[in-house]
């Protein structure tokens, strides 16, 4: 709950006096499952994150930078160099392979099944009655005691060619292993879409 600023602010409390379930996702709740430090916050709300990033401006200072077209916003803390990643809960498709993604607002189970792997597509609710509810449709609980990197989908790397990058880092950073199924993914296809990204 505590963002930076000291037992000011209380986003859980706002999300639920809006009507909006809130939760913490993908590395935090990856890093905090494995004991390690967490550093990143990215708060999903199932609802508008714009408009829950400015109630939180009215209530409690700051200012927000908004991204309409990702339906994101990022809260600049008062009194604070720190910032909090405010994000709708949504879907996303690619109009083509190593395209920005399109999005569409939608539920928390759709957003974490948009996500790269299944360790980092995990969630914990911090809203109302429902605090500290960990949401993990696509076990990624299991791979992360297993110590393994796996993708969501088929056209994971095709999507997102970035995410090849990102599976090296992870089983470097944690001494995880890639999944086999996903070390396959890593393909003369997969890899010559990193051709077309900007």
């Amino acid at each position: 709950r505590d963002v930076g600023v000291q037992r000011r602010c209380d986003l859980a409390a706002q999300a639920a006096a809006m009507d909006m379930a809130c939760y913490v996702v993908g590395g935090f709740v990856r890093d905090l499952l494995l004991g390690k430090p967490v550093k990143d916050l990215d708060v999903i709300v199932g609802g508008n994150a714009i408009k829950f990033g400015n109630a939180l401006v009215e209530k409690f200072g700051g200012k927000l930078t908004t991204h309409q077209k990702f339906h994101t916003a990022i809260w600049h803390l008062p009194e604070s160099d720190k910032t909090l990643d405010l994000i709708t809960a949504r879907t996303e498709t690619y109009s083509r392979s190593g395209a920005l993604p399109t999005v569409a607002p939608s539920t928390i189970e759709d957003d974490l099944r948009r996500r790269d792997f299944t360790i980092n597509s995990m969630a914990i609710r911090i809203d109302g009655n429902h605090f500290g509810e960990l949401l993990d449709p696509l076990d990624g609980q299991a791979d992360l005691e297993k110590k393994i990197v796996r993708v969501l989908h088929p056209q994971s790397f095709i999507d997102d060619p970035t995410r090849i990058f990102r599976a090296i880092r992870y089983s470097e950073r944690y001494s995880f292993v890639i999944e086999p199924e996903t070390l396959k993914l890593i393909s003369d296809e997969s890899l010559s879409v990193i051709r077309k990204l900007s």
